[in-house]
């Protein structure tokens, strides 16, 4: 059930040294999850289409990168579901240069949300069987870890507002502003590593508010509510991690 995508890096994904960002490489991860799900039929298109208004919602991402691709470049992005259990799904994906050459990897859970009343809902079987026991895990069985936000920030938090333009077809905050907002504060985009968590949903016109702390050799990230609810908690590491 692997399916392999090719994007080409743009000018408007790329920062001023002409790599293209972690957010790039997330968009390029989101959309490939996308396609494959729509090919096995199990996309929010497929459940429309079936009488169901559900949707995919992603709760946990680790990414690690080798290298970045730049500007012009074509990435090629293999995916594949790896089961899961319940109200939980599993889905690897690894980036390769136009050579071949692995440029990084990454794996994600996912859950299924009803969007009318917002709730989790199961996850049909159809999904696990789509996992083919072939495929290995890119990062390992389980490469996700328990992790919490430092007491402390090192630095006043940054203020956003959720905009209309941030909004994605699950009538939410898309996953990729998130972590947009949380880099901010760093030096640049373009960590060796990265696991984010997603807790809660962000509607347009919410303000949130973006910390991050320091504890080597990882920076912690937080974007959360002016009440004090999270939505995203994550760490970064290696270049560019750091705020």
């Amino acid at each position: 059930m692997k399916a392999t995508y090719r994007f080409k890096v743009r000018t408007y994904e790329c920062g001023p040294d002409g790599l293209a960002t972690l957010p790039t490489i997330c968009n390029f991860l989101q959309e490939a999850a996308s396609m494959n799900a729509e090919s096995l039929g199990f996309s929010k298109t497929n459940f429309a289409s079936a009488g169901e208004n559900v949707s995919w919602v992603l709760t946990r991402l680790v990414v690690r990168m080798d290298r970045y691709p730049k500007w012009e470049d074509e990435v090629s992005v293999a995916t594949f579901p790896r089961g899961g259990r319940k109200i939980v799904a599993w889905r690897d994906f690894e980036l390769f240069d136009s050579f071949g050459a692995r440029l990084g990897a990454a794996s994600s859970e996912w859950m299924l949300i009803d969007l009318a009343t917002r709730r989790i809902v199961a996850i049909p079987e159809a999904v696990f069987a789509a996992a083919d026991p072939a495929d290995v895990p890119v990062l390992g069985e389980m490469p996700f870890t328990k992790f919490k936000f430092p007491a402390a920030p090192d630095a006043q938090p940054l203020a956003f507002r959720a905009q209309k333009s941030h909004i994605d077809l699950n009538g939410h905050v898309n996953n990729v502003h998130y972590i947009e907002w949380m880099l901010e504060p760093c030096a640049d985009a373009h960590p060796s590593a990265m696991e984010v968590v997603f807790r809660s949903e962000t509607l347009a016109g919410d303000d949130v508010l973006v910390a991050c702390a320091a504890d080597a050799p990882r920076t912690y990230h937080r974007v959360y509510s002016p009440a004090g609810q999270d939505h995203v908690v994550a760490w970064t590491s290696g270049a560019g991690g750091g705020c």
